[in-house]
């Protein structure tokens, strides 16, 4: 080996050792720096519980659950696309478990890592490729469902909002009828000749009802902490911060994703006092851990060694 490809190699392991190292350290300086300028507090916690709103909590919990078990809806049903059938229950467990984790990893990386680790192990055919692409478009479809809560929360007008709807539905259709149509193209017909095209619309949308999902928990979470927020501002400020969420500085956004949330939030809306308005969205975050581990444990409970794959 040359000496200038050795020293290269040596050089790009430290940096990526710094790197792995900061990305532990940096979220831990963002909530250090979140609880000292108050923005993340434990008041409105304590106030929530304090005023025993049992219905308010009973929708956290429900909503926290729901929503858990919608992510993991979101990735079978692009899976299906593909035609790929896999055990339901077992599809719970490793997605329950891949969130759990992906909660310490930097980015969102962490889950679909742990996911096809898990399922690349059961079965040597090509269904690896055809899992990766279904994993390639639920991002994609994730973050369509992200862009559009967003710009339907930014558009005052109803019938703005009705004309984007329709206009958004009209360009998925003609994208996909124009796919159809170029599907003979050697090139094209590469990355889509194993999908189902007829099976596009519904997780898109169902990733939209998704983000609608996780903006109407965050805005629960706020009125339980007797933040008043209006839920257009709460959806805008969510939709922002769930996409800041998957830039890799530290693990799913910790740190950042609250800092964004508190300023869009303050920046929005008519009320000018900081509430500790990031406790929103850390609480959302914990909450949403929580689900996902307890739904994690209960699956265990049951024998998911046997399962089969069709692709």
């Amino acid at each position: 080996m040359p000496l200038n490809l050795f020293r290269n190699n040596k050089l790009n392991i430290y940096i990526n050792k710094i790197y792995k190292i900061l990305k532990i350290i940096l979220p831990i300086l963002f909530l250090i720096i979140l609880f000292k300028n108050s923005y993340i507090s434990i008041e409105p916690i304590k106030f929530l519980f304090d005023s025993g709103n049992i219905n308010i909590i009973s929708q956290i919990i429900f909503l926290s659950l729901l929503l858990s078990f919608f992510l993991y809806f979101r990735w079978i049903f692009c899976i299906n696309i593909y035609d790929i059938k896999i055990n339901f229950l077992k599809l719970v467990q490793i997605n329950s478990e891949a969130y759990t984790v992906a909660s310490f990893i930097p980015g969102q990386i962490g889950i679909d890592l742990l996911r096809i680790g898990k399922l690349r192990k059961i079965d040597s055919s090509r269904f690896k490729t055809k899992l990766l692409k279904a994993t390639l478009l639920e991002k994609i479809f994730a973050l369509l469902g992200q862009i559009f809560v967003l710009v339907f929360f930014i558009i005052k007008s109803d019938y703005n909002k009705i004309f984007f709807i329709i206009s958004f539905c009209i360009l998925i259709y003609l994208f996909l009828f124009f796919l159809k149509i170029l599907k003979n193209n050697n090139l094209i017909n590469k990355y889509i000749s194993t999908i189902n095209l007829n099976k596009i619309y519904f997780p898109l949308f169902f990733s939209i009802l998704c983000n609608y999902i996780s903006c109407y928990l965050i805005y629960i979470i706020a009125h339980g902490f007797n933040m008043k927020y209006s839920f257009p501002v709460i959806s805008i400020s969510s939709s922002l911060s769930n996409i800041s969420s998957v830039i890799p500085i530290s693990p799913n956004g910790i740190g950042l994703s609250e800092f964004i949330f508190s300023e869009v939030t303050q920046i929005i809306s008519n009320l000018d006092e900081n509430q500790s308005i990031a406790t929103i969205y850390f609480s959302y975050r914990i909450l949403i851990l929580l689900s996902h581990f307890l739904i994690y444990y209960i699956s265990n409970l049951f024998n998911l060694k046997s399962f089969k794959i069709n692709a």
